[in-house]
């Protein structure tokens, strides 16, 4: 995080998740980040000040029969918005 810049684009693609969170995906991944720990980065990005100018979500590919997948991106996307809203309030 130290590393970023004060103005940050967040694209997250979620083959970044472990295979569990989203197992229709292009390429699934055993081994990724929890939903958790994707969430902690983008928290510790806010909490370093770092403002967070826009973001996207990829690579999110729901089956039909289950609904995972869309959840997933959908509580991704969700928080997006949120941590986006709270590095712009000063």
């Amino acid at each position: 995080v130290a590393e970023l810049p004060e103005r940050v684009y967040v694209s997250f693609d979620i083959d970044g998740l472990s295979v569990e969170y989203c197992p229709h995906t292009g390429t699934p991944v055993a081994g990724g980040l929890t939903f958790n720990q994707a969430v902690y980065l983008l928290h510790e990005t806010v909490r370093s000040g770092r403002r967070i100018i826009g973001f996207d979500v990829v690579e999110v590919c729901p089956a039909p029969d289950e609904r995972i997948d869309a959840i997933t991106g959908a509580r991704m996307l969700w928080k997006l918005c949120g941590q986006t809203l709270k590095s712009n309030e000063s």
